[in-house]
């Protein structure tokens, strides 16, 4: 008998890590054990899944006989990444985006240079605040999945953090519209052809390829996103060196040892206010959530994100200035006002250059697609907002959100085919802008009561020391 009882004893220890059993909560698993649990570690298992080693014998059953093709191109555990590979890939290759490429030119001749330094600099300071609320916040709280979303619903409550939530899907969707159509377009340029339709097919092509990467696996994701932002910083050093040529074959290329940035200094504004101009770059620097968006498929995330946000923030801004600055001493206002592909014209290799624009347009809708419908699947999961329940399943042990993703694509190609970049870039704004602010004033409030809790313990434990004291003297 008392054997019989071990062996259900082993059993149920096995079920219990079982992740794809209905039951599995990894939320629960993590306040179970007070933080974190690393459950990629797959070192501790055989090449190919075969044999378990001596340190866990115990998942020798549920391992078994895994061919090598499966656990080398399928995901057959959790993955879990760090600062670099996980936070700061996502959130450069979502706030370089293709607005950097195809319309610097264009806010430095509306603008002129200075206000289109203020506007970057105005842009970035925005962000900036959110970033560091989040930071606060991650400092003050247990980070679990869920990212933006569990960052309001743990300060302002599962109902309002959902309502805010869903508002932030729909930018990050419009979003991914905005920066895949820029893609589109290229395309469409590259084929000779100016049809909006050709521009608007391509970029419907790019989301449903980017939207099979992410059923793959977040494994898969990061891979390409390292690959990817390795070619968008080749061609921004591209875009730098072949500003000092002096290919005067370019239609308003003057080069940098003239007088051009005298004559594109202060604004001339055409159709466009300073505030419209502002809307049209502001969704560069949207992308700056993606890596809190990562906080169930990170090893560390209190740690994890502030680093990788700041840094990316920080590289990205000296990009954003590098091209606004070059454009604007090199280049005529008339040419930056029509030709929005003149950084391509002027670049030393085009070819890298136009790798870098089309890389630009589907890393940061490969961002929004791999994050957004993460926070959808956690906001039904909540069931706070009636009827979403069927997208809060997941498939595989990262529980990727098949149902949310096509949500997500769905919303994302019918604003390609309703819009184009212009057009799509003031919608974009809006829904970030209440976002931001909202983790901004989530921060506030939570700053707040975290002061007075930690006032209330102190004054308890004064009192506490002060009655040992008082007996002690009695005694």
């Amino acid at each position: 008998m008392e054997q019989n009882s071990r062996g259900r004893r082993n059993e149920l220890d096995i079920d219990s890590f079982r992740s794809d059993e209905p039951g599995f909560d990894r939320a629960r698993m993590r306040r179970q054990s007070g933080g974190f649990v690393d459950l990629g570690n797959e070192s501790q298992y055989g090449t190919g899944g075969h044999q378990a080693s001596s340190a866990n014998e115990i998942f020798a059953d549920i391992q078994g006989d895994v061919p090598w093709w499966k656990s080398n191109f399928f995901i057959s555990q959790p993955v879990l990444f760090g600062t670099w590979d996980g936070v700061f890939t996502s959130c450069l290759i979502n706030i370089f985006g293709v607005i950097v490429f195809l319309r610097s030119g264009w806010i430095v001749a509306q603008a002129g240079l200075v206000n289109a330094i203020l506007i970057v600099f105005f842009t970035v300071f925005v962000a900036l605040i959110s970033v560091l609320s989040a930071v606060g916040i991650c400092e003050r709280c247990r980070i679990e999945s869920g990212g933006v979303y569990f960052l309001l619903a743990h300060t302002l409550g599962s109902r309002l953090g959902g309502s805010l939530g869903i508002v932030y899907c729909f930018g990050q969707a419009v979003g991914c519209a905005l920066n895949v159509f820029g893609f589109g377009e290229s395309m469409a340029k590259l084929f000779g052809t100016e049809e909006t339709w050709a521009a608007r097919g391509f970029a419907i092509a790019a989301v449903l390829l980017l939207g099979t990467i992410n059923i793959a696996g977040v494994k898969w994701v990061i891979k390409l996103q390292f690959v990817l932002l390795l070619i968008i910083l080749m061609a921004a050093v591209d875009f730098f060196v072949g500003s000092f040529s002096t290919n005067t074959d370019v239609p308003g290329f003057n080069g940098w040892f003239n007088s051009t940035i005298s004559y594109n200094m202060w604004p001339e504004y055409k159709g466009y206010t300073w505030f419209k101009v502002f809307g049209v770059f502001f969704p560069t620097i949207t992308g700056i959530l993606a890596g809190i968006n990562m906080s169930g498929d990170l090893k560390n995330p209190s740690m994890n994100i502030p680093n990788g946000s700041l840094a990316a923030i920080g590289t990205g801004t000296l990009l954003y200035l590098m091209f606004v600055i070059t454009l604007a001493a090199t280049v005529s206002r008339d040419v930056l006002l029509t030709n929005f592909s003149i950084a391509t014209d002027i670049s030393a290799i085009t070819v890298l250059l136009l790798a870098g624009l089309y890389v630009s347009s589907m890393s940061s809708c490969l961002g929004a697609m791999y994050g957004t419908p993460r926070v959808l699947q956690s906001i039904a999961n909540e069931r706070v907002i009636p009827g979403l329940e069927t997208l809060g399943h997941g498939r595989g042990p990262n529980k990727v959100p098949l149902y949310s993703m096509v949500v997500v694509a769905i919303v994302t190609i019918t604003f390609i085919i309703i819009g184009d970049i212009n057009k799509l870039a003031p919608i974009v704004t809006m829904p970030f802008l209440i976002t931001y602010a909202s983790i901004d004033y989530s921060y506030f409030a939570l700053a707040q009561t975290f002061d007075l809790q930690h006032r209330r313990e102190m004054r308890a434990i004064h009192k506490e020391i002060l009655k040992s004291m008082v007996l002690r003297v009695a005694i």
